[in-house]
């Protein structure tokens, strides 16, 4: 296995740029998403294939590249440039959404690993339990906060509910006439937005339980 521990260009410069990108990231800034990905994402998407391609084909790896962005957002609080590069962090974060993913394909009784929304899983059980709020109130919350979305983010939501999933990258790009980093960051940044507004109207995150809201 061909791990991608360092840079394709070493030196201060790119190190000066990862530096920077860390800072954006550990200031929540989107921007070091975006560098993070267009910087990285294509040596660690080519890694994985490279790494796992008798096991995963492409669209798989591209699903846990997907996954691995909006985790990498989840994650940003640790960063931390002493233990390692931004790209073998982004690369470990892929490489265990992959192994995921093969676990579900191995396993079939597995549920199939999907980082979307993690809060909707969990109340679709209370749902269906009678504990937390009825499904079909959760899926117009859902919607309308979908229907706010910025034309590009909306669209690659709504493409992935419609897929089960993650919807094709190839698919997206030539619908969208944009770039597979460009899906990755709208998907990420479209996912943190749907929970921040959910939980806002108080829906409460995985794990957490129901409380008092008004009715959306």
């Amino acid at each position: 296995m061909t791990e991608p521990l360092g840079q394709t260009n070493t030196g201060p410069s790119a190190s000066d740029r990862d530096a920077e990108t860390a800072s954006l990231l550990l200031a929540s800034d989107p921007e070091g998403l975006r560098r993070l990905v267009d910087d990285h994402a294509s040596r660690v998407r080519a890694t994985l294939r490279a790494d796992l391609k008798k096991v995963l084909d492409h669209s798989e790896i591209d699903d846990a590249l997907s996954q691995a962005t909006h985790r990498v957002w989840r994650a940003r609080p640790r960063i931390d440039l002493r233990r390692g590069t931004l790209r073998a962090w982004y690369y470990t974060i892929a490489r265990n959404c992959a192994l995921r993913i093969l676990e579900a394909k191995r396993s079939p009784n597995a549920l199939r690993f999907v980082e979307d929304l993690d809060s909707l899983a969990w109340l679709a059980d209370t749902a269906r339990e009678g504990v937390g709020p009825p499904r079909e109130e959760l899926v117009r919350a859902l919607h309308r906060a979908i229907d706010e979305l910025p034309i590009q983010q909306r669209a690659v939501i709504l493409a992935d509910l419609a897929a089960g999933g993650v919807a094709e990258t190839e698919h997206l790009e030539q619908q969208l006439h944009t770039t597979r980093n460009a899906i990755y960051v709208a998907r990420a940044t479209a996912r943190k937005a749907l929970r921040t507004r959910l939980t806002a109207q108080g829906y409460p995150a995985a794990g957490e339980e129901p409380k008092g809201r008004t009715m959306p």
